[in-house]
């Protein structure tokens, strides 16, 4: 039983606009005065996303950037790092259910994280108006990165395009996953991997 000192975990901070993990409906995370760090998922507090318990759009919190201009600190190459895994998260949890045999998600998880699906998705999103100018400079910033191309891309021009729209698109993934959580969601389910909830 917690001390009455305990408080729950499920309060906004106001200064962040990030998604964070929330305990099951029903559950409260609580921290206490007397522990150094918070029970729960990880330094930050819990933030529920949507009101509703079987549509949660959640993703692990954002690592602390003790006040630093994201553009400004990161390379594009270090952004597609991080990009990369928000991108495979989001594949993962569109292919999550209904349950299936694990050979399936593989298979459908790997038809979609491979550079070739992710430079389809970016064609998709820099066709419209839907992305602001400065998602399509981080785009241009992603294209330019000084990269390493694998030697299955590098046979041809095309190919070696091919890995360097998904450098673009993974750059800003995970961009957006720092600074606006938010519209990172909205562009997942611009381009169908998302839950298709607007929030």
């Amino acid at each position: 039983m917690p001390s009455s000192c305990c408080r729950p975990l499920l309060t906004a901070t106001g200064a962040h606009r990030l998604l964070y993990l929330v305990p099951a409906p029903g559950r409260r995370r609580v921290s206490c005065c007397n522990a150094s760090q918070p029970v729960g998922f990880g330094p930050k507090p819990a933030v529920p996303i949507t009101g509703g318990s079987t549509s949660r759009r959640v993703l692990p919190p954002v690592p602390d950037l003790q006040g630093k201009d994201v553009r400004a600190n990161w390379n594009a190459v270090a952004l597609a790092f991080l990009g990369d895994s928000v991108w495979e998260l989001y594949v993962r949890r569109r292919f999550f259910a209904p349950p299936k045999r694990t050979s399936q998600y593989y298979d459908l998880v790997t038809s979609e994280v491979r550079a070739e699906s992710q430079e389809r998705y970016l064609e998709q999103l820099v066709a419209g108006p839907f992305l602001s100018p400065e998602e399509h400079d981080i785009i241009r910033w992603g294209n330019n990165a000084k990269i390493t191309i694998p030697k299955r891309f590098s046979q041809s021009g095309k190919h070696a395009q091919t890995y360097r729209a998904a450098t673009s698109i993974e750059c800003l993934i995970g961009f957006l996953y720092l600074t606006d959580a938010q519209r990172l969601h909205h562009v997942m389910n611009y381009i169908g991997l998302g839950d298709g909830a607007e929030g």
